[in-house]
């Protein structure tokens, strides 16, 4: 099944590639367009804050004992950051990536001004916090999907 599946996915794209050298105006133009969409669409920083906000107020909403302590810890760590003040957003034009700096902009400390301490590249990844693109934090919203199931609630139950 799976190598039918790899099988037809290469064809695809050995016709794509085929069209865009036949066509190399039209895969611009399409390739063009698709990428100022993504950009009208890209979401920032503001609009993670009000998101943020969104679903703290939803967290409120639901009683202690059914909220999901996954949803729960991950809005109340982000609200954390905020106040500490390293949440940073890099906007790339068609994504936007929000992550966690060391430091407040504001701190003048040695550790925070030196350009040799600052975080390697290579642990990027680990201090991204979400990724926007087409007006939705992904990582925000993955973790507010069952918002109100508390797994712990039901492993309890006998049968």
């Amino acid at each position: 099944y799976w190598k039918n599946v790899y099988i037809d996915y290469k064809e695809v794209a050995e016709n794509v590639v085929k069209d865009c050298k036949e066509r190399p105006i039209r895969a611009t133009t399409y390739t063009a367009r698709f990428c100022i969409y993504l950009n009208k669409h890209n979401p920032d920083e503001s609009f993670f804050k009000e998101n943020l906000l969104q679903n703290t107020m939803k967290l409120m909403q639901v009683g202690d004992p059914i909220r999901n302590p996954i949803s729960e810890n991950h809005v109340k760590w982000l609200g954390q950051c905020y106040n500490e003040g390293i949440i940073r957003r890099l906007n790339l034009g068609i994504i936007s990536i929000i992550w966690m700096d060391n430091y407040d902009e504001a701190c003048s400390l040695y550790k925070a001004l030196c350009p040799y301490l600052k975080p390697p590249y290579i642990t990027f990844y680990q201090r991204v916090v979400d990724i926007g693109c087409l007006n939705k934090w992904w990582i925000l919203e993955s973790k507010m999907k069952e918002y109100d199931v508390n797994e712990t609630e039901f492993s309890n139950t006998i049968y």
